[in-house]
């Protein structure tokens, strides 16, 4: 295992994050202090001279209206610079609950167990959760599909939404035909994860493995995690994270997993979860893409991202928890930006109008 995540008792030392890919200016920190000690993107001073050559007027109006709409916490970034960072809802360090903005930690986990040679994303779900070798529809979904949301497992109407259900529930479609948004796919992979890990004799706990191996090693801290009543981490919806925090996630997806000149995820299941899929081109790994759809359905997420005078990059990713909680992340741009609310109260938040305001003023850049 690579030494930038070794273990908790080394990741409690000063440890220097950065390492860019080439033509990237790096993320940078003097010191990592300790696990609970509030991250950043880039060091402090490299955020003052970044600072320092824009005038303080830009990325004014983006700030405002985040502000004006419960905003607690907005950070943009550009290739590891730190452009514009506000914090009206406390502390920089401060976590505040992501909702379903969670899943975009999902790919994360994927990436991780890929990198560590604990899984495919082609491998058939039925490898690990046994029950479904014997179900004909069941036993050729692979790992991909269930991340994807295609792969037609999702909660009825009614009944229990817990992992039991989730392993028992019979598939609506045929795996990889149309796309389900619902938590019953995050339980199944949860408990994928849980039991290669536990068979491969590491940390059997999802969230304190991702956490320890990829997340702490990053600056991903403090992050906070709820909990299911088997005890299972919630990825679906369980996050709490700093802006700083959840921009270094975004920033490790748009690097395709290269931290520290190291290969610390799996870049090809990184660059799937900003693809979308056959079922749904607009549906990545947890996350939502700016790319046009097949067909003018309605996608159940409170967005207008997709709309005719959207701004977005055609490879914009987003991750969007209720009441505006947003990551977004633009590989073409070098574009990371996380922003936090202080409520779930949507306010009249409109993506298209805020990320209209950003990219006017990355023109300027």
């Amino acid at each position: 295992m690579p030494r930038a995540y070794a273990c908790y008792a080394r990741l409690a030392r000063a440890v220097p994050l950065g390492d860019n890919k080439p033509g990237e200016s790096g993320l940078d920190r003097r010191a990592f202090l300790s696990a609970a000690a509030a991250c950043s993107v880039v060091s402090a001073s490299s955020a003052r001279y970044a600072r320092a050559q824009q005038p303080q007027h830009r990325f004014g109006e983006a700030i405002r209206y985040s502000a004006d709409r419960n905003g607690a916490a907005l950070i943009i970034v550009r290739h590891g610079i730190v452009l514009a960072e506000d914090y009206p809802g406390g502390p920089a360090a401060a976590r505040w609950p992501i909702g379903a903005g969670t899943r975009a930690f999902t790919p994360l986990l994927a990436a991780s167990l890929i990198n560590d040679r604990l899984m495919t994303l082609d491998e058939p779900v039925a490898l690990t959760i046994g029950d479904w070798g014997a179900h004909p529809t069941k036993m050729i979904i692979s790992i991909r599909s269930l991340l994807s949301g295609a792969s037609g497992i999702g909660f009825g109407r009614g009944g229990p939404r817990d992992l039991a259900a989730a392993i028992a529930a019979e598939p609506r479609d045929p795996p990889g035909t149309r796309f389900i948004n619902d938590e019953a796919a995050y339980l199944v992979f949860v408990e994928i994860a849980r039991r290669k890990l536990s068979a491969a004799g590491r940390e059997p706990d999802p969230a304190r493995y991702l956490t320890a191996r990829t997340l702490l090693p990053i600056g991903c801290v403090p992050i906070g995690w709820l909990r299911g009543q088997d005890g299972a981490p919630r990825f679906d919806t369980g996050a709490a994270v700093s802006a700083r925090g959840w921009a270094q996630a975004g920033e490790l997806i748009r690097r395709e997993g290269v931290w520290r000149a190291q290969q610390i995820a799996d870049a090809n299941a990184l660059r799937e979860a900003v693809r979308g899929s056959f079922a749904e081109p607009r549906a990545g790994f947890g996350l939502w893409l700016a790319a046009p759809g097949r067909h003018r359905d309605d996608l159940d997420v409170d967005t207008d991202l997709w709309r005719g005078a959207s701004p977005a990059p055609i490879d914009l990713a987003m991750a969007e928890g209720a009441g505006g909680q947003r990551l977004y992340l633009s590989p073409s741009d070098g574009i990371v930006i996380a922003r936090l609310a202080r409520s779930d109260d949507n306010a009249q938040w409109s993506d298209a109008q805020f990320l209209s305001l950003v990219w006017r003023d990355l023109a300027r850049v």
